[in-house]
């Protein structure tokens, strides 16, 4: 049901951007909205996979992993819905290519989440005190896998954004 969620909110962030022209006077505040929820999401993103790098290096542990995430994860889902909200009264460009692939950015980055919250059950089951190096191979490329996804679509979404927003 996330999954659906996900598609259905940049669904209806697009079409509402499509379709809608909003006043002038609205164009700043949205892009202040929007610039604060990349901020947001970005550094919850980063946050969350400097934690998890250095459980990598045996400086944190799993359990402080996890705690950071219950708390961290919240932080990048509110990046996340405002980027879909702000985003919306921007007037998106869709026949812009660097515009849709940032919207497919902002889309893995979700989807992404989503499918971290399964990867944070799985870590759950293990004990507290466990180093990465011991946890199943399996494990450790999904975790990997996980902040590359993450960082790379951050990334480029606000790369293209801002490439967006220097061209108009």
């Amino acid at each position: 049901m996330a999954y659906w969620a996900v598609i259905l909110g940049l669904y209806v962030s697009l079409a509402v951007g499509a379709s809608l022209v909003p006043p002038a006077w609205l164009h700043m505040p949205a892009l202040f909205a929007h610039l604060g929820s990349v901020i947001v999401g970005l550094g919850a993103a980063v946050v969350l996979e400097f934690t998890g790098l250095l459980w990598i290096a045996d400086r944190r542990s799993l359990g402080d992993l996890r705690m950071n995430e219950r708390l961290i994860s919240i932080v990048a889902w509110i990046g996340i819905l405002g980027l879909l909200a702000s985003g919306a009264f921007l007037h998106p460009n869709l026949s812009d290519p660097k515009t849709i692939v940032k919207m497919l950015a902002v889309l893995l980055v979700a989807m992404n989440g989503v499918a971290m919250t399964r990867l944070t059950d799985e870590l759950g089951r293990l004990p507290a005190q466990v180093p990465f190096r011991s946890i199943p191979r399996s494990l450790k490329v999904w975790c990997v896998w996980s902040a590359v996804v993450s960082q790379t679509g951050w990334w480029t979404a606000v790369i293209l954004g801002m490439l967006n927003t220097a061209s108009h």
